[in-house]
């Protein structure tokens, strides 16, 4: 997920009347962009006077963190529905927001509720869900929306999006995407004050401000309608990669495959053992912080990974990435989840090169972040 807003265009956000032309505005900038999810936010514009009745959280297969809760015994609370999934990059970035406003006010009155709703069929599996609740330190209640049913009531179209619900279990501000952070904490504030909640100071900033990764969300796969070369989609095939440029760039928002893959319709798989460097997955990229999000096929699968050509340096190692005896820099993806491979200190413009040396690595996007 990254740089465009998911969107489902059969489906229109649930948020009060009056925000028709918003939420169009939105939906059009969606189709336009492409499935992915809101690195950018879009805002109902502040609380509202009053607002629709919440839908219930419904078809919920796990609870995490919180027995089972429902909207009618919450009345007198504030709710932040969160919506989010584990391996969005971009859900991941309002983490430290969410824990800060949950360990500042829920002894105030809020009580912030993430529906994880999954993308990918991996995203379904509840212990593949525990394992990231535990790995991204996500400490407030999870209602585990595995068959969309709580996504679909609210008719919600975005990963990750906000709304707030008062005292009386009425949406009274939605916020799709990331930022205004500063923004929600006031409307927090505001909701429990008037349900008669004592709040302290402030306990969040909007943070700074980054920039915007010229490098869109790439989709490893035939089905997601993105340009990928697929001679033969849901079948192995020995791709041969492209020379770059005389410059020594590849196209723009493109990944190329040397070697054996079998690029189907939700992720690329490698498919056959084969030896360091031989086999790869590339993409010139601008950004600050680069991820993918893979599985594997059974077993643990090691791949390098090398910018420009040469392995990458300590400093722009992202938290994911390892290195062996000899100084190599590699990824192991013994989990189905996001790896952050890169995180450099400022926005920078390279090609990354990931090299699996065994069969069965499972390549689902690749994300940028500026």
């Amino acid at each position: 997920m990254g740089s465009g807003p998911v969107v489902k265009p059969s489906r229109l956000p649930y948020v009060a009347g009056g925000l028709v032309i918003i939420l169009v505005i939105a939906i059009a900038y969606g189709i336009l962009h492409g499935p992915a999810a809101l690195s950018t936010g879009t805002s109902t514009g502040g609380l509202q006077g009053s607002g629709v009745a919440a839908p219930e959280f419904t078809g919920i297969v796990d609870w995490e963190n919180s027995p089972p809760l429902t909207l009618p015994g919450l009345r007198g609370k504030v709710v932040l529905v969160d919506f989010w999934t584990y391996s969005c990059i971009n859900c991941q970035n309002t983490f430290p927001y969410l824990r800060r406003w949950y360990n500042a006010y829920r002894g105030s009155g809020l009580v912030i509720v993430g529906v994880h709703s999954p993308e990918f069929d991996f995203e379904k599996s509840v212990p593949n869900i525990r394992q990231a609740i535990q790995h991204y330190d996500v400490t407030w209640p999870v209602a585990v929306d595995s068959n969309m049913a709580t996504w679909n009531a609210y008719n919600n179209q975005y990963w990750p999006a906000e709304y707030l619900i008062d005292k009386n279990g009425r949406i009274r501000e939605t916020h799709f995407g990331e930022g205004n952070y500063d923004k929600t904490e006031q409307s927090i504030r505001s909701l429990l004050a008037e349900a008669g909640h004592n709040v302290g100071a402030a306990g969040a900033d909007a943070g700074p401000a980054s920039q915007t990764a010229r490098t869109a969300e790439l989709y490893a796969a035939a089905g997601r309608g993105f340009d990928v070369p697929t001679e033969l989609p849901g079948t192995a095939f020995n791709y041969v990669a492209p020379a770059p440029d005389p410059q020594g760039h590849l196209r723009a928002n493109s990944i190329y495959w040397n070697g054996l893959w079998n690029i189907g319709q939700e992720f690329a798989e490698h498919a056959r053992d084969s030896s360091s460097g031989q086999d790869w997955a590339e993409v010139d990229y601008s950004a600050t912080t680069v991820v993918m999000v893979a599985a594997n096929g059974g077993q643990p699968v090691k791949a390098f990974v090398t910018l420009d050509g040469k392995d990458v340096s300590r400093a722009d190692a992202g938290g994911d990435l390892q290195y062996d005896a000899s100084g190599h820099s590699y990824v192991e993806v013994g989990r189905s989840d996001l790896f952050t491979l890169i995180k450099h200190s400022s926005f920078q413009e390279h090609t990354i090169k990931v090299s699996p040396l065994t069969a069965g690595l499972r390549v689902f996007t690749f994300d940028f972040n500026g």
